[in-house]
């Protein structure tokens, strides 16, 4: 068994130790499912814009604030990218150079825990901005 499932409890019941949906219940998700939806609170989409290709046809790099910063900080601490993933690996050890690589080429998005070890290497943060309030 891998490690990952060894972690992760699992709980068995059979359907007859589930007990019965009331009468009460069954009767209010009825009368939820004939009932109008109330969408107002869902904000609406911004509109569209199509991805302009470069003259090469390739697609413009996503703009990302934490990958910015994070090669700033690079430049400043006169990292290297293989170096940049020895420090992070000491607090995430499954990230891989590659991942590391193509993240701040702008190739690929990582996932939580590599963010997070970068910025640990780097000695960074996120911080919410105190002057502005963001909404979307």
């Amino acid at each position: 068994m891998s490690k990952k499932l060894a972690a992760i409890k699992i709980v068995r019941k059979s359907a007859k130790d589930i007990p019965r949906a009331s009468k009460a219940d069954l009767d209010r998700l009825q009368a939820a499912m004939r009932g109008s939806i109330d969408t107002s609170e869902i904000p609406e989409r911004r509109k569209f814009q199509r991805l302009q290709r470069d003259a090469v046809g390739a697609l413009p790099q996503r703009k990302s604030m934490i990958r910015e910063a994070v090669a700033q900080q690079m430049q400043r601490l006169h990292l290297t990218v293989y170096r940049l993933w020895q420090m992070a690996r000491l607090h995430y050890p499954p990230l891989s150079q590659s991942a590391v690589h193509e993240f701040l080429k702008g190739q690929r998005q990582l996932e939580l825990p590599s963010v997070e070890a970068l910025l640990i290497a780097t000695n960074l943060e996120v911080a919410r901005s105190k002057s502005s309030s963001v909404t979307r």
